[in-house]
């Protein structure tokens, strides 16, 4: 018949669309979802990181004067940089761990900063991976003989990308 709009072909042709396009969101939501659970517990990682550096802990993961202080201890923060340890076993992370220590202070008697990393990199901050969360802190740093410098604090989480196959 001409002009008959549910014809059985237009019918079959609307379904598959609708179900295509249902395929897709539901795809595209899984993965966003799978995502963005990755990404937090990362988040949650750094969060737990922080924690941990940001406490009065004995030497030489707590970095805080005390829990009324919360000034870095300098001294901490040196050791840490020149341990040589890795931070992610140090701190019980089953990711890696980078953590850089930097000034806002310039000027000759000030420390430019330091980074403590799973990679074993003490110049610079080199992270290969696709999966990262970042978390910069606020710092203060209080040296022994009662000077403070301004400085933060980078947090990097992060799971390292495969080796590639030859």
């Amino acid at each position: 018949m001409k002009g008959q709009y549910f014809s059985f072909d237009a019918v079959i042709g609307a379904s598959i669309f609708i179900l295509t396009l249902i395929a897709i969101m539901s795809y595209w939501y899984g993965v966003s979802n799978s995502m963005e659970q990755q990404q937090s517990s990362l988040a949650k990682e750094a969060i737990r990181i922080a924690d941990i550096l940001y406490s009065p802990q004995e030497i030489p993961y707590g970095l805080t004067l005390g829990w009324n202080d919360k000034h870095l201890n300098a001294s901490k923060v040196y050791y840490l940089c020149s341990s040589g340890e890795n931070p992610a076993v140090a701190l019980g992370s089953a990711y890696n761990v980078t953590i850089q220590f930097k000034s806002l202070e310039t000027g000759p008697h000030n420390w430019g900063g330091c980074i403590w990393s799973s990679s074993g990199s003490t110049d610079t901050v080199h992270i290969s991976s696709n999966n990262i969360y970042k978390m910069r802190r606020t710092a203060s740093l209080y040296r022994e003989d009662g000077s403070t410098e301004r400085a933060y604090v980078d947090i990097y989480v992060y799971e390292p990308t495969a080796p590639e196959k030859p």
